[in-house]
């Protein structure tokens, strides 16, 4: 490691303390990047992070027996999370119902084609709200109250298998959400 053009070799030396004071100070918080710079960390501090293990990205680390540092992973961790919550409160997931209404025999939308089909969608507003089934026609980009296809024939087969809640009221546009209680205020 080199110092800035014309800093002294007593500057340099100063840079890398403090690199070093500010990396101890963080403690495991400041633990991540590539494998080739873990020299800057204690040994036993760190790890390879298993997500990054011949990833697209490459190699990095994490702190030992904590969760990883990086952006990456803690998009990732924030996604299984949200998923988990959206199962806890009884909603399908996207890739769930979608699987279900394709095994039934409605056609699901190819992507990149403008073919007619179904698209689940997380709803926005979190876990307790849900999810979306949309209808998209033949040649279209976009979703068109006016040509529901096959959504009537879907929110009635959702309905019918008596788990899930399903708020259809004509259009392009299904809102799907865990059947609740009589009592429950979240009804």
């Amino acid at each position: 490691m080199t110092g800035s053009l014309g800093q002294t070799a007593a500057e340099c030396l100063d840079m890398i303390r403090q690199l070093i004071d500010d990396r101890d100070e963080k403690g495991t918080a400041g633990i991540k990047g590539t494998v080739e710079y873990a020299f800057w960390f204690a040994p036993g501090t760190w790890e390879v992070c298993p997500n990054g293990a011949d990833s697209a990205y490459g190699r990095h680390i994490k702190p030992s027996d904590a969760p990883c540092n990086e952006d990456s992973c803690k998009r990732l961790a924030a996604r299984v999370a949200a998923r988990k919550a959206r199962r806890a409160q009884g909603n399908p997931t996207p890739a769930a119902l979608s699987a279900q209404l394709a095994r039934a025999g409605f056609e699901r939308i190819a992507h990149g084609r403008l073919s007619a089909g179904f698209r689940v969608l997380k709803n926005e507003g979190g876990p307790a709200t849900g999810v979306r089934v949309v209808w998209y026609g033949e040649g279209r980009r976009l979703p068109l109250d006016s040509e529901p296809g096959r959504l009537a024939e879907i929110a009635e087969f959702i309905r019918a298998g008596g788990k899930y809640a399903v708020r259809y009221n004509g259009g392009a546009r299904a809102e799907v959400t865990a059947r609740r209680p009589a009592g429950d205020p979240r009804r």
